[in-house]
């Protein structure tokens, strides 16, 4: 065989080897690239949607947190403006020597707005004075006076009293001297304010009436009773 025809042969084995896109390692080579990048994308997409959710429970959470702070400063400030209540002023006792007491009050009451001294029926008396009352008007107070950390004066002002017909001079003028308090507000309905003291077993109490009146812008009736029976009586503005 001559070198020509060697030469022919090899050329045609050349021309019969395959193409190196038809090998299958390249193949192989391709489809572990192409899941690799699969899988990285996949990988980079689920940790972006936990970041996503995770931002996104987190602003949850400071929202819930943001409106249940809001809902207890709303609570808490409901609560403190409530005021004291009428009934409250109503059950302290007042006696010289078995009234209420001072540390009774003030887990109740609250810390006072004010303090100052008095004279009640001759007696010097620690006045305590706070300004948050229940159902009441603007400007409205309740305050305790105390002798020996015992309470013998009360007052409160600025009730809020609806009233099924105004209080006429016709009316105040059927008060009379032996009638009791219980007769009063029979006959005005109950009043816009109290002032009580109790000293040495004397009683005195002043019932005072500023709305629902009949008369002239301010009007104003107040009934003192001594020991429950009227002792004195003044109107100004009345018609």
């Amino acid at each position: 065989m001559n070198n020509n025809e060697n030469m022919s042969r090899m050329a045609l084995r050349r021309s019969r080897k395959k193409p190196f896109f038809k090998k299958w390692w390249f193949w192989l080579i391709i489809v572990i690239i192409v899941v690799a990048g699969v899988g990285f994308g996949l990988f980079g997409y689920i940790n972006n949607k936990n970041d996503s959710s995770s931002n996104k429970a987190d602003k949850t959470e400071k929202v819930e947190k943001s409106k249940s702070s809001t809902k207890k400063k709303k609570s808490t400030t409901t609560s403190s403006t409530d005021g004291i209540t009428l009934d409250q002023f109503n059950n302290v006792a007042l006696d010289s020597d078995n009234g209420t007491s001072w540390d009774t009050i003030k887990p109740i009451f609250g810390t006072p707005t004010s303090h100052s001294t008095s004279n009640v029926q001759g007696v010097d008396v620690d006045v305590q004075t706070w300004d948050k009352v229940a159902n009441a008007n603007a400007g409205a107070s309740v305050s305790v006076g105390f002798a020996n950390n015992h309470a013998i004066s009360k007052t409160i002002s600025g009730l809020k009293v609806n009233r099924s017909e105004k209080i006429n001079i016709q009316k105040y003028s059927q008060i009379e001297s032996d009638q009791n308090s219980s007769d009063i507000i029979k006959l005005l309905g109950e009043p816009n304010g109290y002032d009580d003291s109790s000293v040495n077993g004397t009683s005195i109490n002043k019932l005072t009436y500023t709305s629902g009146i009949n008369g002239e812008s301010g009007a104003k009736i107040v009934i003192t009773l001594t020991n429950d029976k009227v002792t004195e009586q003044t109107q100004s503005g009345v018609k």
